[in-house]
């Protein structure tokens, strides 16, 4: 029996191992080309595009192409070293007393934008922000008291 399971694992791998990815060859090759170095991208086919997710170093990502191989749009999720000093001193000023929790970056071809969880000791603050420091918060959130 133990002989049957390990055979039928090993089956498997074998074709995980093997199985391509949902999307042609010439959308490989720009994202390749786009994000270099990219080891092990996980990649999601949908009826009219294809969805890759990855890290480059501290940095999860998202990058949307359509089935012609044009990228739509990235997210990227980072933490606070990552953001620009100009955009740190906008927040800084605005929410004193807050630190920067996480980002997500969403940019496409008619937008980039920013969406920051903030915190303090009592609260979480979300604020989307654009590339020239227009903020506005869309939602606060008492934390639980401990």
């Amino acid at each position: 029996m133990k002989k049957i399971v390990l055979v039928l694992v090993v089956m498997i791998a074998a074709f995980y191992a093997n199985a391509k990815p949902p999307v042609s060859e010439k959308v490989l090759k720009i994202f390749s080309n786009t994000f270099p170095g990219v080891e092990n991208p996980r990649w999601y086919e949908y009826e009219n595009y294809y969805e890759a997710y990855f890290d480059t170093g501290d940095v999860k990502c998202r990058a949307k192409f359509d089935t012609n191989g044009k990228l739509i749009s990235t997210i990227r999720y980072y933490g606070e070293k990552m953001v620009s000093p100009y955009l740190k001193a906008k927040l800084a000023a605005k929410f004193p007393g807050k630190t920067i929790f996480g980002v997500t970056e969403v940019n496409s071809e008619n937008e980039l934008t920013y969406n920051f969880v903030l915190e303090d000791s009592k609260t979480w603050t979300h604020v989307r922000s654009d590339g020239t420091g227009q903020m506005e918060v869309t939602e606060k959130f008492k934390k639980a008291e401990q």
